[in-house]
């Protein structure tokens, strides 16, 4: 029978991975709340070199700073690549030609930030949406407000379960709603 490998102790590489992920976040200026994510992924590639690791070659600790100096490397390359292909320039960037004038000031009011980032801005659209919600809030009786908030947290079957209301009921006034909805002509969106 085959004997299985004997795989040294991680302890040390946890410090490692911890150290290397806040000061990738810190040098790519990443918010703290990835630095779980690098963590992660430095462990993760980490594990998946350990069977190539030979004690016999040296140190387990010399090994780990290595594979995740290495890993940060990749990491940082991909993020680094990833900001580039969202966008080329930050708001707080010059625009060229223009003294002290920033991206951000460039773009104008009615197109703001999300036309910046490549969503679409159509006012007709963003209109139609509007009368459609109106539309349907007044379709809607004042009654099923407090099932609409609590369908909009959970499903109808956790709501039935949870036993304020039985489930048959729920699906009932769902579509008694849904048809309330069609009638004032606001259709399904899927």
């Amino acid at each position: 029978m085959a004997q299985r490998p004997c795989f040294p102790d991680l302890t040390p590489a946890y410090r490692l991975v911890d150290a290397a992920a806040g000061a990738m976040c810190r040098s790519l200026g990443l918010p703290p709340d990835e630095r779980d994510d690098l963590r992660q992924d430095l462990l993760v590639d980490l594990l998946t070199r350990l069977p190539s690791y030979d004690a016999a070659r040296g140190e387990f600790g010399a090994f780990a700073r290595v594979c995740i100096r290495h890993a940060a490397t990749r990491l940082a390359r991909k993020a680094k690549r990833d900001r580039a292909a969202r966008h080329p320039s930050g708001l707080d960037d010059p625009l060229p030609g223009q003294e002290g004038v920033t991206v951000g000031a460039g773009i104008s009011e009615g197109e703001g930030y999300s036309a910046w980032c490549g969503q679409p801005t159509d006012a007709v659209a963003a209109l139609e949406r509007r009368l459609d919600l109106e539309r349907a809030g007044a379709a809607i009786d004042a009654g099923d407000l407090p099932l609409c908030g609590a369908l909009s947290r959970q499903t109808p079957h956790e709501l039935g379960k949870g036993g304020t209301i039985p489930r048959a009921r729920i699906y009932r006034r769902i579509t008694e709603m849904r048809l309330r909805l069609l009638a004032a002509g606001v259709t399904s969106a899927a």
